[in-house]
């Protein structure tokens, strides 16, 4: 289904934990041509650790997006066992690695793009915020600003 390299691009773009220098990763595509096993280790700086680094993986998973979400879960469940501070950046790694499959699994269906919903949306007028952090209640509707120059 992937060459080696864009099984190792998806899994890249898919990572969201710490940074990439303090980071990196390692796939590998096994078996047949017919029944390919897709492994991702990610592997991440720690001091104390004996080589410096703690690899979070999962391997032998006929499913690319499968091995890539399972590698990310295996570092959030790791990170939510280490420290408090480090769960809301552990869950927003399996977020962002789940928008990232689940547009490369779209792409690849040959279906239509579809916009992202937004994460953030305003409980008054249900609409997603804008670049500056505002909704369709936030601005006010031009002619109103024209009565009220008048």
């Amino acid at each position: 289904m992937f060459t080696h390299f864009q099984f190792a691009e998806l899994a890249a773009a898919a990572w969201c934990g710490p940074a990439l220098h303090a980071a990196g990763v390692h796939v590998s595509i096994t078996g047949s041509a017919a029944r390919p096993q897709y492994g991702v280790h990610y592997f991440v700086a720690q001091a104390g650790t004996e080589h410096g680094w703690v690899s979070h993986f999962a391997c032998g998973l006929s499913c690319p997006f499968a091995a890539i979400a399972a590698a990310v879960a295996h570092y959030t469940q790791a990170a939510k066992e280490q420290a408090a501070g480090v769960v809301m950046l552990a869950e927003a790694a399996e977020g962002h690695a789940a928008r990232v499959l689940s547009a490369a699994e779209q792409a690849f269906s040959g279906a239509p793009a579809q916009e992202p919903a937004p994460e953030v949306v305003c409980v008054v007028c249900e609409e997603g915020r804008d670049a500056l952090g505002q909704c369709r209640c936030c601005y006010s509707p031009a002619p109103q600003l024209v009565a009220h120059a008048a």
